[in-house]
């Protein structure tokens, strides 16, 4: 009887951990992309041909703010 108490503390102490865990994920998705260009960026868009400042936001607003804020699974 103290195996199966024990048991069901195990699985509830389990399962909020992994709700918890699931729960910054999703937050962690949610500000994916929201931070303006790094200098590391701005230096990687110059190399690829975006060398002025308007072209690099358009490409940050275009790519980077237009992806989805949720895991879609399958």
């Amino acid at each position: 009887m103290l195996d199966a108490v024990v048991g069901s503390v195990i699985m509830v102490i389990a399962t909020t951990t992994l709700f918890a865990a699931v729960e910054v994920i999703e937050k962690g998705f949610e500000g994916a992309g929201r931070q303006p260009l790094s200098k590391r960026e701005e230096r990687l868009l110059e190399r690829v041909g975006r060398a002025d400042a308007l072209d690099q936001q358009q490409f940050w607003r275009d790519s980077l703010q237009s992806l989805p804020r949720e895991v879609l699974l399958p």
